[in-house]
């Protein structure tokens, strides 16, 4: 199960009902990301224009099936009746197997399928101008390796830890297939300042998007949201030197209930490279916000100056991101 990060932060405060009350909002700093990009020779996505082609089930006894990659080992996620129909979105650089739209994922309602499969080709046919469909080949490679840099501060006097570094590593476990990688997160801290923790999402090597369950709304475990997440609006800049397009995207912001009348007001942003989607750069601030009666004196998600801060930034992986030639 999933451990939001913040978890991991809860023990190094003491949520008692503050002294005073104060006013002062905690300033975060935007990433050391290169905003004007004006003069960068920066990446142009070309557009994919994608034939309207069907593939169709030609198995006469049996059902086909359908895989979760462009091979004979990967994964079975379905089966397909003969004579069912599907729209075909990509193929194999082989030529012997086709990307198909749409079958029913673990997090699909039901009736409304949105995951992409593959079909080996001797087991359809095939109308329109298949020739033209474009060849699909992988974001991310099979041994996928990330490392992200993790940098908390508090602000409040009530917690015992005022900084914590840390580090993320990434990889890929076994059971992984040939479209979705079981990569498993580490969180390892400095002077053990707080527990590590692990936690592991499945991402296609296709799209390079993610699957995360229930955290699918919290920005905060957006490690991987797929190609081309958005247009290019800053540079991010590794520690060696090597420059990455990147996408920034808006503030967000969420409350997290955590008891006895207190809620953390998370708010923050995240950057991501627009080729693959893997993230690049993440910062936000939890707020300590109390709701109650205290002292025969009652608060509405009252503010005491209480804040917690994380900045977290990619210091490598082997994935092929959208590097700027100098």
């Amino acid at each position: 199960m999933l451990v939001a990060l913040s978890a991991l932060f809860l023990s190094a405060c003491v949520t008692a009902i503050p002294a005073a009350q104060g006013s002062d909002q905690p300033v975060t700093k935007p990433g050391e990301h290169i905003t004007d990009i004006a003069n960068f020779a920066l990446p142009t996505p070309k557009p994919v224009i994608i034939p309207d082609v069907k593939a169709r089930i030609i198995t006469e006894d049996a059902r086909a099936n359908v895989r979760s990659g462009p091979a004979t080992d990967a994964q079975i996620v379905t089966k397909a009746n003969p004579g069912d129909t599907f729209t075909v979105t990509g193929r194999s650089e082989d030529g012997e197997w086709w990307q198909i739209c749409c079958v029913t994922g673990p997090s699909d309602e039901e009736g409304k399928p949105t995951e992409k499969a593959w079909l080996s080709s001797v087991v359809v046919e095939t109308d329109g101008k298949a020739d033209d469909i474009p060849i699909v080949n992988a974001l991310l490679p099979t041994d996928l390796t990330s490392k992200w840099q993790v940098n908390w501060k508090c602000g409040s006097e009530r917690c015992e830890v005022k900084e914590c570094q840390g580090a993320i590593d990434a990889g890929v476990e076994d059971g992984s297939t040939e479209q979705w990688l079981q990569i498993k997160h580490n969180v390892t801290w400095n002077d053990k300042c707080f527990d590590d923790d692990t936690w592991t999402f499945e991402v296609d090597r296709f799209s390079g998007q993610e699957r995360t369950g229930s955290f699918v709304d919290d920005f905060r475990y957006n490690y991987w949201l797929g190609t081309q997440p958005g247009p290019t609006t800053s540079v991010f800049t590794f520690d060696d030197g090597r420059q990455v397009a990147a996408w920034c995207g808006a503030e967000q912001q969420f409350d997290v209930p955590v008891g006895d009348g207190w809620t953390n007001s998370v708010q923050g942003h995240t950057c991501h490279d627009v080729l693959t989607g893997e993230m690049v750069y993440i910062i936000y601030t939890t707020r300590w916000l109390y709701t109650g009666e205290y002292e025969g004196q009652n608060y509405d998600r009252a503010y005491f100056g209480d804040y917690e801060t994380l900045e977290q930034y990619l210091v490598d992986t082997n994935a092929d991101l959208s590097y700027i030639k100098k």
